[in-house]
């Protein structure tokens, strides 16, 4: 054995034994410390993603859905708003009944005073109805949303209010609105009966529709399906 053996045995090779073996655990601390769990870290990483994705779900505007069932009250309601527009106009003919009864009368002494009266009163019932129709409108607005709806409302109390205060109190006998009955029936005069008579429940259907979509704008005027998705 020679001298420097003697003076320093085995100390270098225990040294480099010594800092082999930390060098290897400080590599294996860092590789743990990147990754000490692999299911721990890709846990993570799901619920990182899973929060980004409803973070962005909740940035993104959603479409407001309308009611379902819509076109069931929206039928009811203009059902309703042409029965009451009806009732109106003939209770409001009964009761000037006299104002109608003695018009050949007055026709005679004053024309014009008749016809202010009669032009005054018809203008208060078309007046009704269309206020009836706009909350008729309002009420479909508020119920299904779509106004398209409430027109359809509207249109159908028109129909409903043309066939219940004016079409049929004619076959009714001494109604007071009712004119009395000259010449004979004939068959042009039927057809042409039918056609004026659809043509005036169709414009009475539109311009109670009119009244009606007013109110329904009315009512979905803040609404998120038109003002924009929130």
């Amino acid at each position: 054995m020679n001298e420097s053996e003697q003076r320093y045995p085995l100390h270098q090779h225990e040294d480099e034994e010594w800092g082999q073996i930390e060098e290897e655990e400080r590599h294996g601390r860092h590789r743990h410390h990147i990754a000490p769990f692999p299911e721990q870290s890709e846990e993570r990483d799901e619920e990182e993603y899973e929060r980004r994705r409803r973070m962005h779900q909740r940035e993104e505007p959603s479409e407001p859905e309308l009611p379902r069932g819509r076109l069931v009250p929206t039928l009811i309601v203009g059902a309703v708003a042409g029965l009451l527009c009806a009732a109106e106009n003939i209770a409001f003919v009964l009761f000037n009944a006299s104002l109608f009864s003695n018009a050949q009368q007055l026709a005679g002494q004053n024309a014009y005073q008749l016809a202010v009266s009669i032009t005054t009163l018809c203008g208060l019932i078309i007046f009704l109805s269309l206020v009836i129709c706009a909350v008729a409108g309002f009420i479909v607005g508020k119920l299904a949303v779509q106004r398209s709806l409430g027109f359809l409302a509207g249109f159908l109390a028109g129909v409903l209010y043309y066939l219940g205060a004016i079409f049929l109190p004619r076959y009714i006998p001494g109604f007071p609105s009712n004119a009395p009955a000259t010449g004979n029936i004939t068959f042009g005069g039927v057809v042409g009966g039918i056609v004026v008579t659809v043509i005036f429940m169709f414009l009475l259907g539109l311009l109670e529709g009119l009244a009606a979509l007013f109110g329904a704008w009315l009512a979905t005027l803040r609404h998120p399906y038109y003002v924009g998705y929130s």
